[in-house]
């Protein structure tokens, strides 16, 4: 059955169990189609001291809920069905030649990245020492004078 099949159920006889118990019925169609107006009745049907009455008020809140749910994610599949549509399609590739690919493992680089490099390092400048008498300006300037 469906939800909203199921909620028309429990809604009738919620209906004829508020005419029973207090003898005054409900508009069935507004109670499912407006949520103040189920919240009302229902809160009135959990007010009795009828369990089975309260147990109706329980179904029919659950079925709201899943219906919900249910409305929500039928929604948002429906957004993103409509984004999905507006992102561009990439064109086919087409096959590279792969021929390096029989000289690797799959795992990474089989040598260090220096080795394959046939450019010679750049060279640095000499560091000069770390000398208390540089802080003075006492460096190698005085030590030839």
């Amino acid at each position: 059955m469906s939800a909203t099949f199921t909620r028309l159920h429990l809604a009738t006889r919620i209906h004829f169990g508020l005419l029973r118990a207090i003898g005054e019925g409900i508009d069935v169609g507004r109670m499912l189609r407006q949520r103040d107006y189920a919240e009302e009745v229902l809160n009135v049907c959990r007010g009795l001291e009828d369990v089975a009455m309260s147990d109706l008020a329980d179904r029919f809140d659950d079925y709201t809920a899943d219906e919900s749910a249910r409305a929500c994610m039928e929604e948002a599949a429906r957004e993103a069905r409509r984004a999905l549509a507006q992102i561009p399609r990439r064109a086919p590739t087409v096959p590279q030649d792969m021929s390096w690919s029989s000289q690797t493992s799959g795992f990474g680089l089989t040598q260090a990245l220096a080795a394959l490099d046939d450019t010679p390092p750049a060279t640095r400048p000499a560091k000069r020492r770390f000398s208390p008498s540089s802080w003075l300006g006492l460096g190698d300037d005085r030590k030839s004078h």
